[in-house]
């Protein structure tokens, strides 16, 4: 009675860590398919997270690891989901990060401090042999020989003082134009600095994949006031679950790539394609209105 007792509370904890899994992927408009493919966990695996059917997961260190995964993705308390789907299959794991790695022996040597004092001495001692060498050595220096008798009168007659000249009048030069001022260089833009920025104003969803080179940058939820800088580079795209709570930003001016709010996938994260107007979303087709009932004949 007990082990029964046990196994259904086991149960109804599961049924409950995957409840609230299911709850907050509904939340960021995820789909079990997109989640699946996002954290590339099977598909059947995450319906059994949810649905709390511990049974039909593969072994509990792989089960753990996709809790994990999940609650960090959709942006719960993960150590949290992980001690308490611990205590449902009854399997003590450690957590990650607190890895006990050996510690090298040191091997013996000369000290640091000997070594050092050595490299002093000879830079010194190679300082004092180029000071030495290029102290000693004799300066090679042209001889200018003696002007001729004739050429040093000459000299001294042209140095004797003469009547000064009246200094001849110059025409004054004509006015020059007014320099015309230029136009202000167009702003610099630094090539290393990214030039989109993606800012949330409230909890989202966002994927960004660089197609190029088939791999993601980044996978979880924004909280209010956190940003995502995008490189600059062609083939960045970004998923996001709910394109309202996001501000895309092009050189520091905000641009609206979504045309609605909602799930957006696919905005192609370019600055040519961000200048371009948004394509409207879809609209959704009204309800028909309820049928009047006939009234009766007289």
């Amino acid at each position: 009675m007990k082990r029964s007792a046990r196994t259904e509370n086991a149960v109804q904890e599961a049924a409950r860590v995957g409840e609230e899994l299911r709850e907050a992927r509904i939340a960021l408009g995820v789909s079990v398919e997109d989640a699946a493919t996002q954290l590339r966990i099977n598909k059947r695996y995450l319906m059994a997270l949810e649905e709390g059917r511990v049974k039909d997961l593969p072994g509990a260190a792989y089960a753990v690891g996709f809790v994990r995964s999940y609650a960090m993705a959709l942006g719960l308390d993960a150590d949290d989901a992980v001690r308490r789907f611990r205590d449902v299959s009854g399997t003590a794991v450690t957590k990650s990060g607190e890895l006990v790695f050996p510690e090298p022996v040191p091997s013996r040597g000369i000290p640091t401090g000997i070594l050092a004092a050595i490299g002093v001495a000879i830079a010194l001692a190679g300082y004092i042999a180029w000071y030495q060498w290029t102290g000693r050595g004799a300066r090679v220096v042209d001889s200018v020989p003696p002007l001729p008798p004739r050429l040093e009168s000459a000299a001294d007659a042209s140095a004797s003082p003469e009547t000064p000249k009246a200094p001849v009048a110059e025409p004054p030069a004509p006015a020059a134009p007014a320099p015309v001022a230029a136009p202000p260089p167009p702003p610099r833009i630094d090539p290393d600095k990214p030039r989109i920025v993606i800012r949330a104003k409230g909890e989202s969803w966002v994927q960004i994949r660089d197609n190029p080179a088939n791999r993601v940058i980044t996978d979880r939820v924004l909280r209010a006031g956190e940003t995502v800088e995008i490189p600059n580079r062609p083939g960045i795209a970004l998923t996001t679950g709910k394109a309202e709570n996001l501000d895309i930003l092009l050189d520091g001016q905000e641009v609206d790539p979504f045309g609605g709010p909602g799930v957006r996938r696919n905005i192609a994260l370019e600055p040519d394609r961000l200048r371009a107007p948004p394509a409207p979303a879809a609209p959704r087709p009204a309800p028909a209105a309820p049928a009047l009932p006939t009234p009766p004949r007289p």
